[in-house]
């Protein structure tokens, strides 16, 4: 782009991905103040006539397609010499943007059969959906790699994207762009001249082993999605909604098998799946080898798995004759409610009629030196070693007493003070519940001996110890004498986010932290009231105290001016507050962003830090020995 921080009308953020289709970036919308995200299509496109037809006749079909699975295509726009999409963010729970194969490495097992069932349930309603509404209506790449996963309220969701783009594109920028793609990738890309004069065409370095191996899953991955006649150059023209009939069986083997089917393939049935429905059914619907004998209709198909279980079942059984019909089969529905009792509440609060909704804990423990290629049964002759993890006993938390925060309208923000704080403006927040004290350096340890390490799944940091007062010393965790009930420093965002995961609970957003520094005050400039002095909060002092040695605020919580920076859930945004006039109802911050939000001040804060409506902020992974956090819960109604 010739500018990197403009495109339009749009402010870029950041780069969100890259492929042969183009370059996907987070971008704020300038006068609207909402994200979205850009699919920046490759720039030599602009001068292909081809490509300019194929544009103006196919993408205001493909942006008119509305579904709740297909990524929704908002703008088209020409700027920069450059044609880009709009669309809409898909993040997960914690405001990334994460693909199905990104999602698949972070489970710890195979996904629940219902969970499965749910899957490829979104993914072929969007592709039913599109195919109904046009014949002509072909994803053609469907892959892991563009199903994208939201995973909000604890559900994940599932999305297709890139619907369409690749017919737009065209087979040969999309075939050039991907060999131009692994040369830079492998530092080998280079301007060379056809000259028989200009020398070696070809680079005579050697190729890093450890870029190679991922590039060549990546590729076997794409070709291992392609219909049989997309394989074939000649019929290229002739690609219908079937391919995606074909793609969608890959999809389903490969999630019950984690392999693709390739040659003479066995049934997930006798490949010791621990699935329990007839899911041979599916894959030998989808996966014929003949375009006309794959099924249109995907819906059908996906119920008709839940037909035969393998107890009541010979092997046999599986597989299903074709003549059969979907209509012979029937569909059984269950649902499994797990419900966990929450434990030391405060009970100062008239808060009885209101109870705390606990998650059920769960730790994510990094995966040490994941194979790329393992995924793809790619067999190297050379034994992948695996380090010996020693039994780790589990390990209760140390829980915190809580204090229950009723819903409530309140104004947020300052006219007063820093740009991003502005406009004052009103806004509502649902019942919650909070910690009242920050997570102390006692519990935090306990945390760190389940988890076995100081990396989360995803091999971010979760602390440095040098910036903390906990240490290791011959595999064990100790304190620093005194520091025990002393609020725990050095911890990363990701730190925070998986030890609230560990305990059932969340981080508080931007704006329940803030209702909850006001105390019940909406006119309060500090959690104290009007003022603040030295002996109602840790500030501009030398070290962090133990918490509770102060006062609480009208709503029972300690520390929420100084000691420690408090991490919140929301991604930062500095003219988020205009957009949030629009949206008042519970507000949750940006869909994405550079910087999560960090609120209340820290032991060596100057008074300005303290106000409760001072916003901060910091790259996720970054820390120092000022910032913390405490936890959060949602909270039902009881009659």
């Amino acid at each position: 782009m010739a500018d990197s921080r403009s495109l339009g009308d749009y402010d870029v953020i950041k780069m969100i991905g890259q492929g042969p289709l183009g370059s996907l970036y987070l971008a704020e919308h300038r006068f609207m103040k909402k994200q979205f995200c850009l699919k920046i299509l490759p720039q030599e496109l602009a001068q292909d006539r081809g490509f300019i037809q194929r544009f103006e006749e196919e993408i205001a079909k493909l942006s008119s397609l509305n579904h709740p699975n297909i990524v929704k295509i908002h703008n088209i726009s020409f700027a920069s010499g450059r044609y880009f999409l709009v669309t809409d963010c898909v993040v997960d729970d914690v405001g990334e943007t994460t693909n199905l194969a990104q999602y698949m490495i972070s489970l710890d097992e195979h996904l629940k059969e219902e969970d499965l069932f749910c899957l490829l349930q979104d993914v072929a309603e969007a592709l039913d959906y599109a195919h109904s509404q046009c014949e002509d209506f072909v994803h053609r790449e469907l892959k892991l790699n563009n199903i994208l996963v939201s995973k909000k309220e604890g559900k994940p969701k599932f999305y297709l994207s890139d619907f369409g783009l690749a017919k737009i594109v065209g087979d040969g920028a999309i075939l050039t762009r991907t060999f131009k793609s692994v040369a830079e990738a492998l530092n080998i890309y280079q301007e060379v001249s056809p000259a028989p004069e200009s020398g070696h065409l070809y680079p005579s370095m050697e190729i890093d082993e450890t870029k190679l191996s991922p590039l060549h899953a990546s590729f076997l991955q794409n070709f291992s999605f392609l219909a049989p006649e997309q394989k074939k150059l000649n019929e290229f023209h002739e690609i219908g909604p079937k391919a995606d009939t074909y793609a969608f069986g890959v999809l389903a083997y490969y999630l019950l098998t984690s392999r693709f089917p390739e040659g003479y393939f066995e049934m997930p049935s006798l490949l010791g799946t621990p699935y329990q429905w007839n899911w041979d059914f599916l894959v030998k619907e989808c996966l014929h080898f003949d375009p006309a004998k794959r099924p249109l209709e995907l819906i059908p198909v996906l119920k008709s798995v839940k037909s035969v279980r393998k107890e009541t079942a010979s092997p046999q059984a599986f597989f299903v004759k074709q003549e059969e019909s979907h209509e012979d089969y029937q569909m059984e529905e269950a649902a499994h409610v797990s419900l966990k009792e929450p434990a030391f509440i405060s009970e100062e609060k008239e808060s009885h009629h209101f109870k705390p909704v606990f998650n059920d804990g769960y730790l994510e423990r990094p995966v040490h030196d994941p194979d790329p290629a393992k995924q793809f049964a790619i067999d190297h002759g050379v034994k992948h070693y695996e380090p010996v993890r020693k039994e780790i006993h589990k390990i209760e938390p140390l829980l915190t007493e809580m204090t229950i925060i009723k819903a409530t309208n309140f104004m947020r923000g300052s006219n007063e003070g820093s740009r991003d704080e502005m406009p004052r403006h009103n806004i509502s927040v649902e019942s919650f519940a909070m910690d009242v004290h920050p997570v102390t350096n006692e519990q935090f340890v306990r945390f760190l001996e389940a988890l076995g390490g100081e990396k989360d799944s995803n091999h971010n940091d979760v602390i440095r110890l040098k910036e903390s007062r906990i240490k290791r010393s011959g595999g064990r965790y100790t304190i620093e004498s005194g520091y025990g009930k002393h609020p725990v420093v050095g911890v990363t965002w990701y730190g925070a986010l998986a030890y609230a995961k560990w305990v059932g609970k969340r981080l508080p957003t931007e704006a329940e932290w803030e209702l909850a520094a006001k105390g019940g005050d909406e006119e309060a400039i500090y959690p104290t009231g009007s003022s603040i002095e030295k002996s109602e909060a840790n500030f501009f002092s030398s070290d962090t105290t133990p918490v509770k040695s102060y006062p609480p605020n009208p709503f029972g919580l300690f520390d929420m001016p100084g000691n420690v920076y408090e991490w919140c859930q929301d991604w930062y945004g500095y003219n988020y507050y205009e957009v949030s006039i629009q949206e008042p109802d519970n507000p949750k911050g940006p869909l994405q962003g550079v910087y999560r939000v960090l609120r209340g001040g820290c032991w060596k804060s100057l008074k300005e830090d303290l106000r409760c409506s001072k916003r901060h902020r910091n790259n996720p992974g970054t820390v120092n020995s000022t910032y913390g956090f405490r936890c959060a819960v949602d909270v039902k109604k009881e009659y």
